[in-house]
């Protein structure tokens, strides 16, 4: 006898989903992972499509001819559905075709919306209002939708109307100028879009929230996300300290801002662009340091005898520590430290995250899912796990990130009702 799977916890639920390179689609694909049927809607030209298709590394790429050597050439759609970026963002979601500037697009995607339960969208705010698609008109066409908006600066305020991406809200939030070396260096920023990446789990936790107030009132709402906020939420201590004390942020690099710590940093190891990160909180762990490294001449130096000596001398000290490490591989040295107390860690790339780490291996991080061209291929996971709920970044189908329109003939076909000649006539006219 077998075991009944339990239901996902969105089973049932149904995204139609407007967003684009990473915010949103990242909120998506927590959804989707949770059982909720997410319908991705890109527009029909291939210049339009979401951004993110476009993204390198590509997936078993093929040079491109002379005069396209990145092989993006958009005559050729299969070319849209090889970017890892893209793919690795919107598993477990289907795909479909829709001009929006079309009265027949636009009557489509009300046909959509009234089947749907969540509506999201990370246009800029006032989008879909353009459109004739504002929360108001969308109450007209499903009343109790959930409407989930992510914008950078949010639907109101003098700020409304601004174009943002992630690091344009980074900036504003005051995230990029508390990132990088102390002065005189310059901030640095963020060498990704960390704001996306957060933006993506509040938009997933908005829609639950919403679907939850739904289930207890049989109403629905407009969330408004603003990313800008989110990156004001993440300066904490640093605004506190403002707003309280009257100081100024000031950037510590990879130096501990706030508990006294020598050496403390990253430091560059044996072969090409290599690091480990070592933290000495008190004399007693400077000796095990001292002794895991065999005791070279430099650390008898009177200056690094106590720690409130080595605080003021950490250039110095951190030019010595690196011509220990950089005799040594990053992995013998995280090892031998961390034999003898000391904490130490791995500054990984991409490769020794996928490949080589224990801990993300034991939690099956990585996940093979089949793209319907190019068969399985890895995912990260989802990193929230039910004890009673299942969750898979393949979503309801088990499948990885759809191929442009891939989804048409599902959609048009068995939700909305429309014959086969008919999606073929609105293929041709372009308007699916």
């Amino acid at each position: 006898m077998t075991t009944p799977v339990p239901p996902s916890l969105l089973e049932g639920i149904r995204v139609i989903d407007l967003t684009w390179i990473l915010v949103g689609p990242g909120a998506t694909r927590i959804l989707s992972s949770m059982g909720a049927e997410v319908i991705r809607i890109e527009p029909t030209a291939p210049t339009r499509v979401d951004l993110g298709r476009f993204v390198a590394p590509f997936i078993r790429d093929e040079p491109g001819p002379p005069d396209d050597p990145y092989g993006l050439d958009l005559s050729l759609p299969e070319r849209l559905d090889r970017a890892g970026y893209y793919f690795n963002v919107n598993p477990g979601k289907r795909g479909i075709r829709l001009n929006l500037n079309t009265p027949e697009g636009k009557d489509l995607f009300r046909r959509l919306v009234a089947i749907g339960d969540v509506l999201t969208e990370n246009f800029s705010a006032h989008t879909m209002d353009k459109w004739g698609f504002g929360y108001e008109a969308l109450r007209a066409i499903k009343p109790d939708i959930i409407y989930v908006q992510m914008s950078g600066m949010g639907y109101t305020g003098p700020e409304q109307n601004y174009v943002s991406y992630g690091p344009t809200a980074q900036s504003l939030s005051g995230l990029s100028y508390q990132s990088g070396l102390p002065e005189p260096a310059p901030p640095a920023g963020w060498g990704y879009s960390y704001l996306d990446h957060t933006g993506s789990y509040y938009g997933a936790m908005a829609a639950l929230c919403g679907l939850l107030y739904r289930q207890q009132t049989g109403e629905g709402q407009h969330i408004d996300v603003a990313q800008e906020a989110l990156g004001l939420v993440l300066t904490g201590t640093a605004l506190m300290d403002a707003v309280v004390n009257g100081r100024q942020s000031e950037r510590t690099g990879n130096r501990s801002p706030y508990r006294p710590a020598a050496p403390h940093g990253a430091y560059p190891c044996a072969g090409e662009d290599r690091w480990c990160a070592i933290a000495v909180f008190s004399d007693a762990e400077w000796q095990a340091l001292c002794e895991a490294m065999g005791h070279p001449g430099w650390t008898a130096k009177p200056v690094y005898a106590s720690l409130e000596s080595r605080l003021q001398h950490q250039d110095e000290l951190d030019t010595d520590v690196a011509s220990w490490t950089r005799h040594h591989r990053a992995e013998e040295v995280m090892q031998r430290l961390r034999a003898k107390g000391v904490r130490a860690g791995v500054v990984q790339t991409p490769e020794d995250k996928v490949r080589h780490d224990p801990q993300l291996r034991q939690r099956g991080y990585y996940v093979d899912v089949t793209h319907s061209r190019f068969g399985p291929l890895p995912v990260e996971n989802t990193p929230i796990h039910y004890s009673e709920t299942p969750v898979h970044p393949g979503g309801p189908i088990m499948r990885g990130a759809p191929r442009w329109g891939e989804d048409n003939d599902y959609v048009y076909g068995e939700l909305l009702g429309l014959s086969a000649s008919e999606i073929a006539d609105y293929a041709d006219r372009g308007i699916i």
